[in-house]
């Protein structure tokens, strides 16, 4: 398995960054920061979450190497005595309270999906990405009924539209509303995602633009990453 071209969510020249997202469902306001560092072709990627209150303190801690084809996703909630890794099955789903998919934070494509794309009919009718090329990959075993289709730009190699389905049934979509600067790679400014039985959408916008973000900050573990989001955004998120 080689390294995909593009990674989700990169941000141009830099390899090691964070930047905060702002959303709202109905009158409560949601903030998170979100860190990613590359090296060689693995991934580093955290999500801390700022508000709502009930979740504050909450973050997701996402290790990849699609070469070796391992991915790892660890949450952790206040209210645990030890972070969780998620079986196979639930990295498909949401945060918590939230409807941000793992999938949606993950540099690649998780490695867990069939290998090559399914020579299927695919719907993405309701994504306003129609020239992107959509590729439906079978999920695993784990799950068995599920696809994953991803609509991906012909201009700039990013995947900017995702749905997750069952049998047919969408469970959730997710698809960039308007792209960055090219300076920054086109980190999106503005995604939409939806947990489609529940109907409406979500919107997330990132508030300012990407910091570089020390390497080893990662290495010092979640509590002392966030610590350095913060004071590199000083602001910017909150």
């Amino acid at each position: 398995m080689t390294r995909p071209v593009r990674p989700n969510l990169d941000a141009g020249g830099l390899t090691s960054y964070g930047f905060a997202i702002q959303a709202a469902i109905g009158r409560r306001p949601m903030r998170y920061l979100i860190g990613r560092r590359f090296i060689d072709h693995s991934a580093v990627t955290a999500l801390f979450v700022l508000q709502p209150q009930i979740l504050a303190g909450s973050h997701v801690w996402i290790t990849e190497d699609p070469v070796l084809g391992e991915c790892d996703v660890e949450t952790h909630i206040p209210t645990m005595r030890n972070s969780v890794r998620l079986v196979e099955r639930y990295l498909f789903d949401c945060l918590p309270l939230t409807d941000i998919g793992y999938l949606d934070l993950m540099a690649w494509r998780y490695p867990g999906l069939g290998s090559t794309p399914e020579d299927v009919e695919v719907d993405m009718s309701w994504s306003r990405w129609p020239a992107a090329e959509p590729r439906c990959y079978l999920g695993p075993v784990t799950t068995p009924g599920l696809t994953v289709t991803e609509a991906i730009d012909h201009e700039t190699g990013m995947v900017v539209a995702r749905s997750v389905e069952r049998l047919r049934q969408p469970l959730r979509r997710w698809e960039v509303v308007q792209l960055g600067r090219p300076d920054v790679g086109g980190l999106p400014e503005r995604v939409r995602a939806s947990r489609t039985r529940d109907g409406g959408w979500t919107d997330f916008r990132r508030v300012g633009e990407p910091v570089p973000v020390p390497r080893e900050a990662f290495d010092a573990g979640p509590a002392r990453l966030r610590e350095t989001l913060e004071r590199g955004l000083s602001g910017k998120a909150a």
